[in-house]
């Protein structure tokens, strides 16, 4: 940690001129900023997380590491998490990093004998974040080849997933609306969904890298009954794959015995209530 703040880093801005560098906010609506030692390890996440630009790069900037740390304490961000999508991914929270910043640790963390003074009698060790905080990295498999019109119910019933079914009178196609209004209304799940359901459509939405973040809670449409809904928020620049993404979506709730809506967020106050209702995509917190 104290080799972090004598170097420089590599955080991601936000797109469309928005100040500021991209955060990632986990289930809890709890935020983290994700910064990185290297350009190839952003590059990687950038392709894992959908923050690519229209001609395929990955948006950059490389600030001192002390004023990303300072970003992070001004902006309320809970964690900082260093190279997030490599093996050896670390997360901070801010009692760990913020002696760091302080005029004693600044004196103490320069020249041959870095981090030998008082510093270390004000910091906290931690090698490995504490379990279940950063999700493992998996293998991402190939994106499977769904021709338009080929998806097919199952032969079999599939598996029932307690809370994640809807009565008789949901009509999915009279749902894909899509877009939510003022009509529209968001809350928590009245229970945890199961974690096959998060890791299935995690893997789904990995292939679609215009999808920014997505969260799972209820939606109701007008005075219809809540159902579980997936909220997806989508590159305004890069919408063209919209129905395919319903499809591959709700065919993964389907899988998993959830009838899923899909509700594209562009309303401001339903993209807050999303973010506090259930946030698992790029980023979840178990």
């Amino acid at each position: 940690m104290v080799a972090l703040v004598q170097r420089t880093v590599f955080v991601v801005p936000w797109p469309a001129g928005i100040e500021g560098f991209r955060t990632l906010v986990n289930s809890d609506g709890v935020a983290a900023l994700p910064v990185f030692t290297l350009r190839e390890q952003l590059e990687e996440a950038a392709r894992r997380y959908g923050w690519l630009a229209a001609d395929n790069s990955a948006p950059c900037a490389e600030i001192g590491a002390r004023n990303a740390l300072n970003y992070a304490i001004s902006q309320n961000i809970t964690f900082v998490v260093l190279d997030i999508a490599a093996d050896h991914a670390l997360e901070l929270t801010r009692e760990e990093y913020e002696p760091l910043l302080s005029e004693a640790a600044r004196r103490d963390s320069q020249g041959p004998y870095a981090a030998a003074g008082r510093i270390s009698t004000s910091l906290k060790s931690r090698v490995t974040p504490a379990p279940g905080t950063i999700p493992a990295q998996k293998a991402i498999e190939p994106p499977k080849s769904v021709p338009p019109g080929a998806i097919q119910a199952p032969a079999a019933p599939p598996p029932s997933t307690p809370g994640f079914t809807v009565s008789s009178d949901f009509d999915p196609n009279a749902a894909a609306t899509f877009g939510g209004g003022t009509s529209v209304t968001l809350s928590p799940l009245s229970q945890v969904a199961p974690d096959a359901i998060y890791d299935a459509l995690t893997a789904v939405l990995r292939d679609y890298p215009e999808v920014e973040w997505a969260a799972l809670c209820n939606g109701a449409r007008g005075p219809t009954a809540p159902v579980p809904t997936v909220g997806l928020r989508v590159d305004t620049s890069f919408r063209q794959r919209l129905n395919e993404i319903i499809q591959q979506v709700r065919r993964t709730g389907d899988e998993h015995g959830a009838a899923l809506d899909v509700l594209l967020l562009d309303d401001p106050e339903l993209m807050r209530t999303a973010r506090a209702s259930g946030v698992f995509y790029p980023w979840r917190k178990k």
